[in-house]
């Protein structure tokens, strides 16, 4: 593995002080929780899961009702840089309702880095700080590969989810690929590249308080990502989209009021939506309410 190489200690110093504080801010969300409900099973039923990928192996859970004669709709969630599967999970609370919900579910792990970080290769800015070539999008399209060909899976809704580094892969997976995933949802990334992808529907959340990838853009060591307007702008463009209109909600009941901006933009490809938490950090403080609404809008959508 290719490893990061310093001209002086304090350059050293300061990137590695940089990286930790990243690592830290992403990765804090997610410890805590028991998760020995989920442990691994030999049976294919509801109370089973079933390791995908020899090589980089990622658990696939099922749901409670899940029965080889219904399809089902499938979740892959992506952690942030220097994150891990449970502990994402954890934080997002995804696998928790997606098992209540009737959703298969995969929570892979990234390529660990010279700072022993996993991350995803995702973009240009984040995160692959080591200039690792590993193949990410068809590491995922593996996964659903495998998980379609073990249990019931439901072509027509394949969905990922991501945070932070795992948001910015989400995007890039949409702008690799078509007719593989019906719709992407994600917390505080960016598409940072220029995206040749099919028409997606997108579910872009952010933070306007983000100090780590932040809300107007910035850099991560000298290389630019985009504001989340500069993001959006990509889709409205591919999605085929013209006006918007913006509502406020209650996203998490972690905070009082409507904390959250939707903007619902009018396209004719596929939908596009940005909920904008006003006063929001990198990593919010996330619930079950949350993770139901990111699953709700992620099920009403289809290819």
């Amino acid at each position: 593995m290719a490893r990061i190489r310093f001209n002086s200690l304090p350059v050293a110093l300061i990137i590695i002080a940089a990286l930790a504080v990243i690592s830290l801010e992403i990765f804090r969300g997610g410890a805590g929780t028991d998760f020995s409900e989920f442990e691994s099973g030999a049976a294919y039923d509801s109370n089973s899961d079933i390791t995908l990928n020899a090589d980089r192996p990622a658990s696939l859970f099922l749901p409670l009702d899940y029965s080889s004669e219904k399809a089902v709709p499938l979740l892959i969630n992506l952690h942030g840089y220097s994150g891990e599967s449970i502990g994402h999970s954890s934080y997002t609370f995804l696998q928790a309702m997606a098992k209540e919900r009737g959703l298969a579910y995969v929570a892979p792990d990234g390529t660990i880095d010279s700072l022993q970080n996993q991350f995803w290769n995702a973009s240009i800015a984040c995160c692959n700080f080591n200039d690792v070539a590993v193949d990410d999008v068809a590491y995922i399209k593996s996964l659903i590969n495998e998980a379609s060909q073990k249990v019931s899976i439901d072509p027509m809704r394949i969905y990922l989810f991501g945070h932070s580094n795992g948001h910015f892969m989400s995007y890039k997976f949409a702008c690799s690929t078509e007719g593989i995933v019906a719709a992407i949802a994600g917390l505080a990334g960016a598409t940072d590249e220029p995206c040749d992808g099919a028409p997606t529907n997108i579910l872009h959340i952010h933070g306007t308080a983000d100090q780590t990838i932040l809300y107007g853009g910035g850099e991560l060591f000298a290389k630019r990502y985009p504001s989340v307007d500069e993001t959006l702008a990509q889709w409205t463009e591919i999605n085929s989209c013209s006006s918007s209109k913006e509502s406020d909600f209650e996203l998490m009941q972690s905070t009082v009021g409507e904390e959250t901006t939707n903007r619902t933009y009018s396209c004719s490809k596929a939908d596009l939506e940005l909920w904008r938490i006003n006063g929001g950090v990198h990593t919010p403080t996330l619930d079950k309410e949350f993770a139901n609404k990111v699953l709700d809008w992620l099920l009403a959508r289809k290819l």
